[in-house]
């Protein structure tokens, strides 16, 4: 006698919870500068968010903050985080009169936060004031792979000055520079009247020259672009150009932190496949933030 197996019944498995503690501790600090005292809409707002942190009480000057940004997040616990703030005063470097009397613009605050999934939402809880703590430690120079310097007025460093002026919107155009299969998002806004190549250096050691079809080079370019009321931008780009048919044309817009290989050295840039193309992994300003694009090169 057969017997049928009875139905197993799986329950639907929904996507963890992603915690992110820097934005609320963001909320926090921004709402425990803006207080001046208890009795204000500030200290009901924080205290509704984080009850254990008393408010500051400023003096004759409150201290006017110009921005706030999460610049560490550092797991302590399985539910608890450190998440150091920049903060941005709107207060000048230093007193010029009287140089021991420094009055930083930009300090630093640590705040303790405890996070974790509840249900279908995510529980915060501050359980304490927050810390000033010392400026992040700032990097060496790392080496950079762009060691050989371009020659001036040769086929590379013209088509680099002639793109680039194209792109930054100071004769329009840019798209015939473009590899075939190559697309390049527009600027939003671009009014930059003037762009000036100030140093060009490659990867490939290159005399400039195209050479054979399928030859690469990558660069980098350090620009000044000037502006329609004459302010100056110095910019720099990452570029690669492949040769063909005497020319050279772009084949990506990069981030500049990619290596002798080309591969990115950071791990949010990754190079994914994309069918029958080649997927290029690129970094990109568009009004005006930084986005990861990938663009797909039909070969």
């Amino acid at each position: 006698m057969r017997t049928t197996p009875a139905p197993v019944t799986r329950s639907a498995e929904l996507p963890a919870l992603s915690v992110t503690p820097a934005g609320y501790a963001e909320l926090v600090l921004g709402l425990w500068l803006r207080g001046g005292g208890e009795d204000t809409p500030a200290a009901d707002e924080l205290h509704t968010m984080a009850p254990l942190v008393p408010m500051p009480v400023w003096g004759a000057k409150r201290p006017a903050v110009e921005r706030l940004a999460a610049v560490r997040t550092a797991r302590q616990a399985k539910n608890a985080w450190s998440v150091t703030i920049a903060v941005t005063f709107k207060e000048p470097v230093r007193d010029r009169t009287d140089a021991t009397n420094a009055a930083p613009s930009v300090r630093y605050f640590a705040l303790p936060v405890l996070a974790k999934d509840a249900g279908t939402a995510a529980a915060f809880a501050v359980p304490a004031a927050p810390m000033e703590v010392a400026a992040p430690r700032v990097l060496e120079e790392t080496a950079t792979p762009y060691e050989r310097q371009v020659p001036d007025g040769s086929a590379l460093a013209s088509t680099v000055a002639e793109f680039l002026t194209a792109y930054l919107g100071a004769e329009g155009g840019a798209e015939r520079y473009l590899a075939p299969g190559v697309r390049l998002p527009a600027l939003v806004a671009s009014s930059f009247a003037s762009v000036q190549v100030d140093e060009l250096r490659a990867v490939q050691a290159t005399g400039g020259k195209p050479g054979q079809d399928g030859t690469t080079v990558r660069v980098q370019a350090m620009v000044t672009a000037t502006d329609a009321a004459g302010g100056q931008w110095p910019l720099s780009y990452a570029l690669a150009f492949t040769a063909r048919a005497g020319r050279w044309e772009v084949t990506a817009l990069q981030s500049g932190l990619e290596d002798k290989t080309g591969k990115a050295k950071t791990a949010s840039s990754t190079t994914h496949a994309v069918p029958n193309s080649t997927a290029v992994t690129t970094q990109t300003v568009v009004a005006g933030e930084a986005t990861a694009r990938t663009w797909g090169i039909t070969r």
